[in-house]
């Protein structure tokens, strides 16, 4: 509350009014305010910020159930990805081996580059994640 304040002190020290400061109003979004939809491939995402399916900077969240699975793909843009809870585990490569995944536990990141093939799952526990990139975000699967 006292950063808003200081934002909010420099904004009318400077000169800003008030349709510039609700142009750069930050996008605050609480737990509770979370809106977990269904998605194919049983598990759930939440938009925090944008649109992944549109052009633009986006931020999402996943929630991976236990022993779910996300076969080889890539994506055309960068994607950034943040542990939230649980243990996620993900492999790189054109082919699924689940011998040669690395457990990322709450709290890991990982920058994944664009056209970096790669897989993903969970085992027990499930995981949360939070994915943020530029949109439009496609997941292209590799076949095999």
């Amino acid at each position: 509350m006292r950063q808003f304040r200081v934002l909010l002190a420099l904004a009318i020290a400077l000169g800003i009014g008030g349709a510039a400061w609700a142009a750069s109003s930050p996008t605050i979004v609480m737990p509770a305010q979370l809106k977990w939809q269904p998605q194919p491939g049983n598990y759930s995402m939440a938009v925090l910020y944008g649109n992944p399916g549109k052009s633009g900077y986006y931020v999402i969240r996943l929630k991976l159930p236990p022993n779910w699975t996300f076969g080889t793909h890539y994506h055309p843009a960068q994607e950034n990805v943040t542990v939230i809870s649980g243990t996620f585990y993900a492999g790189l490569g054109s082919k699924m081996d689940k011998s040669k995944v690395t457990a990322f536990p709450a709290g890991s990141f990982v920058a994944m580059p664009p056209n970096v093939r790669h897989y993903a799952l969970t085992k027990s526990e499930g995981a949360v994640i939070q994915i943020d990139g530029q949109g439009p975000s496609k997941d292209i699967m590799v076949k095999m």
